[in-house]
């Protein structure tokens, strides 16, 4: 992009999602210093960079010459799609119709999120009126199907990935998304599900570490359960006694708070109005 924009003498602006190459797990090394170069390169030779929240912003804007090229513009929902109004019948083999308190993820089964507590938590809740969706394919959904085997954990159904159409209509048979972090990704990455939790009026059982990105922007808005204890029996524990106690009228006013935050500064078009004021700023 940086020659394109030479080539073509355009204005070139580069969006911050995930911070490299701080999300790898090697640190150090030859590679490492050579990716640390070639950030810093983009950042400082491109004429604005927008990235998604404080925590992005503060990681990066020591590696700027001129701090003040770098914006934050959050990531925003379609709500054409996403809203508790777009709901059609879903195949009831898949997705039987229960009284139960329905617990559902829907993504990329992969190492971005913290497995380990799901499996803890459906042990944990047996006795309990509840039941917990998986939906995606990634590098733990074997780990995700041993265990159920192994463990006998008949009330985790996991599925595979559903046509984006009926993402609406699934997260309305929920009562709650939950998202658990793995700690060594939780302050690299935000998952943008969240907004289309959001916009489906759901709330959200999040379990990641205080400060993190997705606590962050959540714990301001009551529209989700935080589970931000370190200890792996204290968080499961936790998050036990919330759904043993928690009310579905208490779960109806966090869906209701997170559905309002979105309509009021997450639509696609208020989100757009920003990257328009910005490219009007620097051309």
């Amino acid at each position: 992009n940086l020659i394109l924009g030479k080539l073509k003498g355009c204005k070139v602006i580069y969006n911050v999602q995930e911070i490299y190459p701080d999300i790898l797990k090697k640190k150090t090394g030859p590679v490492i210093a050579f990716l640390k170069k070639v950030e810093r390169c983009i950042y400082n030779r491109s004429d604005a960079v927008t990235t998604i929240d404080d925590v992005f912003y503060n990681t990066i804007v020591g590696r700027f010459e001129n701090p003040s090229k770098l914006h934050i513009i959050p990531n925003f929902v379609d709500t054409d799609l996403y809203n508790p109004k777009n709901v059609i019948p879903l195949d009831e083999k898949l997705f039987p119709k229960t009284h139960a308190l329905k617990l559902l993820y829907a993504g990329n089964i992969g190492l971005a999120q913290d497995w380990s507590p799901l499996v803890a938590l459906v042990e944990k809740t047996k006795v309990l009126d509840v039941e917990y969706f998986v939906i995606g394919m990634g590098a733990q959904r074997q780990y995700l199907e041993e265990e159920k085997e192994k463990r006998g954990l008949e009330k985790l159904h996991i599925l595979d990935y559903q046509p984006r159409h009926l993402m609406p209509s699934i997260l309305a048979y929920s009562d709650v998304q939950f998202i658990f972090m793995a700690p060594e990704m939780e302050m690299m990455g935000f998952p943008s599900k969240v907004y289309t939790i959001m916009a489906c009026e759901r709330p959200l059982l999040i379990c990641s570490g205080d400060k993190t990105p997705i606590v962050n922007f959540t714990k301001e808005h009551n529209c989700a359960k935080l589970i931000t204890e370190k200890n792996f029996d204290k968080k499961v524990d936790e998050m036990v006694q919330w759904l043993a106690s928690v009310s579905r009228e208490e779960l109806r006013q966090m869906g209701c708070n997170g559905y309002d935050v979105i309509q009021r500064y997450y639509t696609k078009e208020k989100v757009t109005k920003q990257y328009v004021d910005l490219v009007n700023k620097i051309i």
